[in-house]
């Protein structure tokens, strides 16, 4: 079965998630294969009531180990396809980013890196909801509603002391346009598939969210061009149009990329900023990408496995790079640092 991951042409996607997005392709799309019949029991993302995982029969298991070695499309999808989460939950921490620049600097310019079906691009469509504890075992509390033009609500706990500086609407970019190796189509139901394939089956208001953002998406189809980041951002973000902010948006995507290429990044953008004002917006964890300098956090604590939030912006031809936060890799939650 490990087997099976090496089939990728793309070390970056030599990985477990893959895998379990594969066989997950095959529940959703109802495959007649006996062994996918019997393991979609326990995925929620088809079911109201899925099975509990337990031992003996409660154990999916050998029905899981069944269909990947039995399978030919298991083996397909793990060497031609690549790990499309597209998760709409990260907006919920990049808008207030976005949303101040809207308001201090005018209208934007949005370049997404890593796009996929763009659907990040949209922040303007979600609606947004923002709850605190007041201790660990209290219940949320919710602290701010932002109302978006459709689509699904996003829920984003705040942890710690700080506040984000929450709008009263969405930012709502002029321009917006992403870039992507393998952009996902919406209007084909196969492509579309794939983004929840890649979403966790047990999760089911996720799966939801994304079902939901995924019909917005098909209806607005948002423009994502195909290629490579590293080579297409500056010709991108020089396209923008004059007199708006461009901002380069990147989540969980640079830890894809080789160091090198990274480091090829950084200076294109550096190169960039010296003939133009611009502003990125990345979400990373800064243990993945290692050869470019992610800002410590402000209170000198170590980084863990949570994802920085860094807002990174160049004018004048001067680069200043700040940590706004630390967040959850797909939104949960927020905790604010900047004042």
């Amino acid at each position: 079965m490990a087997g099976l991951l090496n089939r990728s042409p793309h070390p970056s996607q030599r990985i477990p998630n893959l895998l379990l997005a594969a066989v997950h392709d095959l529940v959703l799309a109802a495959d007649p294969h006996p062994a996918v019949g019997e393991l979609s029991r326990w995925y929620g993302s088809v079911t109201d009531r899925p099975n509990a995982v337990g031992p003996g029969l409660d154990d999916p298991w050998p029905h899981f180990r069944r269909v990947v070695l039995e399978h030919p499309g298991v083996a397909d999808r793990t060497a031609t396809r690549s790990t499309q989460t597209n998760e709409v939950g990260r907006c919920a921490t990049v808008m207030p980013v976005l949303a101040t620049m809207e308001a201090t600097e005018g209208s934007l310019a949005l370049v997404e890196i890593g796009a996929s079906a763009g659907l990040n691009l949209l922040v303007d469509r979600w609606s947004y909801r923002y709850t605190r504890r007041p201790d660990v075992s209290a219940a949320e509390v919710e602290m701010a509603r932002v109302t978006g033009e459709g689509g699904p609500v996003l829920t984003c706990e705040l942890r710690g002391q700080g506040t984000p500086p929450i709008p009263e609407r969405p930012p709502i970019p002029a321009h917006r346009v992403g870039v992507d190796l393998n952009p996902v189509e919406l209007g084909d139901p196969a492509q579309a598939r794939w983004l929840l394939a890649c979403q966790w089956p047990d999760e089911p208001e996720r799966i939801e969210r994304a079902r939901l953002a995924i019909a917005e998406g098909s209806r607005l189809r948002p423009r994502v061009e195909p290629g490579d980041a590293v080579d297409r951002v500056t010709d991108l973000v020089r396209a923008a149009p004059a007199g708006l902010l461009p901002v380069v948006v990147s989540t969980w995507v640079l830890s894809y990329l080789s160091e090198p290429r990274r480091r090829e990044l950084s200076d294109r953008l550096d190169h960039l900023g010296s003939v133009r004002d611009f502003t990125m917006v990345l979400a990373e964890q800064p243990e993945l990408i290692t050869g470019l300098e992610v800002p410590p956090r402000p209170d000198g604590r170590p980084d863990g496995a949570a994802t920085a939030l860094v807002r990174i912006d160049w004018r004048g031809g001067e680069r200043r790079a700040r940590r706004l936060a630390d967040q959850h890799p797909h939104g949960a939650w927020l905790e604010w640092f900047a004042t």
